[in-house]
Protein backbone atom coordinates (compact mmCIF):
# COMPACT_ATOMS: atom_id res chain seq x y z
CA UNK A 1 0.00 0.00 0.00
CA UNK A 2 1.08 3.49 -0.97
CA UNK A 3 0.15 6.54 1.08
CA UNK A 4 0.37 9.92 -0.76
CA UNK A 5 1.33 8.06 -3.55
CA UNK A 6 4.69 7.14 -2.49
CA UNK A 7 5.47 6.32 0.94
CA UNK A 8 5.33 2.47 0.73
CA UNK A 9 3.85 0.91 3.65
CA UNK A 10 2.49 -2.56 5.27
CA UNK A 11 -0.58 -2.47 6.89
CA UNK A 12 -1.69 -4.83 10.05
CA UNK A 13 -5.46 -4.02 11.30
CA UNK A 14 -8.47 -5.74 12.43
CA UNK A 15 -11.61 -4.29 12.15
CA UNK A 16 -15.06 -5.27 12.89
CA UNK A 17 -18.86 -4.69 13.02
CA UNK A 18 -22.44 -5.41 14.26
CA UNK A 19 -25.83 -5.50 12.53
CA UNK A 20 -28.33 -3.20 13.90
CA UNK A 21 -31.75 -2.72 12.70
CA UNK A 22 -32.40 -2.16 9.12
CA UNK A 23 -29.33 -3.85 8.09
CA UNK A 24 -26.86 -0.98 8.99
CA UNK A 25 -23.19 -1.55 10.04
CA UNK A 26 -21.75 -0.26 12.96
CA UNK A 27 -17.53 -1.10 12.97
CA UNK A 28 -14.65 0.03 14.61
CA UNK A 29 -10.99 -0.94 14.44
CA UNK A 30 -7.26 -0.27 14.72
CA UNK A 31 -4.10 -0.57 13.11
CA UNK A 32 -0.33 -0.13 12.50
CA UNK A 33 1.25 1.16 9.53
CA UNK A 34 4.87 0.14 8.92
CA UNK A 35 7.31 1.88 6.48
CA UNK A 36 8.71 -0.98 4.28
CA UNK A 37 12.66 0.61 4.57
CA UNK A 38 14.94 0.33 6.68
CA UNK A 39 13.45 3.54 8.72
CA UNK A 40 11.45 1.15 10.78
CA UNK A 41 8.67 3.89 11.41
CA UNK A 42 5.19 3.09 12.59
CA UNK A 43 1.77 4.76 12.36
CA UNK A 44 -0.94 3.82 14.89
CA UNK A 45 -4.74 4.08 13.45
CA UNK A 46 -8.43 3.81 15.23
CA UNK A 47 -11.00 4.05 12.80
CA UNK A 48 -15.06 4.05 13.42
CA UNK A 49 -17.50 3.49 10.33
CA UNK A 50 -21.42 3.26 9.09
CA UNK A 51 -21.77 0.69 6.54
CA UNK A 52 -24.33 -0.63 4.40
CA UNK A 53 -24.97 -4.18 2.75
CA UNK A 54 -25.02 -3.18 -1.30
CA UNK A 55 -25.67 -6.13 -3.42
CA UNK A 56 -25.14 -9.81 -2.74
CA UNK A 57 -21.98 -10.34 -0.30
CA UNK A 58 -21.30 -6.45 -1.18
CA UNK A 59 -20.43 -3.99 1.68
CA UNK A 60 -19.79 -0.20 1.84
CA UNK A 61 -18.82 1.78 4.71
CA UNK A 62 -18.28 5.24 5.45
CA UNK A 63 -15.96 6.52 8.28
CA UNK A 64 -13.36 8.13 9.87
CA UNK A 65 -9.64 7.60 11.30
CA UNK A 66 -7.62 8.64 13.65
CA UNK A 67 -3.84 8.70 13.43
CA UNK A 68 -0.62 8.87 15.98
CA UNK A 69 2.82 8.35 15.46
CA UNK A 70 6.05 9.34 17.52
CA UNK A 71 7.79 9.53 13.72
CA UNK A 72 10.28 12.32 13.34
CA UNK A 73 10.63 11.18 9.41
CA UNK A 74 7.92 10.60 6.31
CA UNK A 75 5.00 9.18 8.76
CA UNK A 76 5.13 12.17 10.88
CA UNK A 77 2.73 14.46 9.24
CA UNK A 78 0.05 11.40 10.14
CA UNK A 79 0.34 12.24 14.05
CA UNK A 80 -3.02 13.30 15.13
CA UNK A 81 -4.35 13.71 11.59
CA UNK A 82 -7.89 12.75 11.23
CA UNK A 83 -9.25 10.76 8.22
CA UNK A 84 -12.32 10.52 6.22
CA UNK A 85 -12.54 7.12 4.04
CA UNK A 86 -14.78 5.15 1.74
CA UNK A 87 -14.37 1.29 1.96
CA UNK A 88 -15.93 -1.54 0.15
CA UNK A 89 -16.34 -4.72 0.16
CA UNK A 90 -16.90 -7.19 -3.15
CA UNK A 91 -18.93 -10.15 -2.61
CA UNK A 92 -15.08 -12.25 -3.20
CA UNK A 93 -13.82 -10.45 -0.21
CA UNK A 94 -11.55 -7.81 -2.50
CA UNK A 95 -11.50 -4.46 -1.02
CA UNK A 96 -10.99 -0.64 -2.20
CA UNK A 97 -10.46 1.96 0.13
CA UNK A 98 -9.27 5.65 -0.24
CA UNK A 99 -8.49 7.88 2.61
CA UNK A 100 -8.73 11.53 2.64
CA UNK A 101 -7.47 14.15 5.35
CA UNK A 102 -10.24 16.31 7.16
CA UNK A 103 -9.03 19.38 6.90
Amino acid sequence: MKIKGTISVNELGTYWSIVKPGGILHGQGQGVYTTRDESGEMTLWTGYGVGHITGSGRVSYRGSLFYRTNSTGKLAFLNNLVGVFEFDVDEAGNTIGKVWEWK
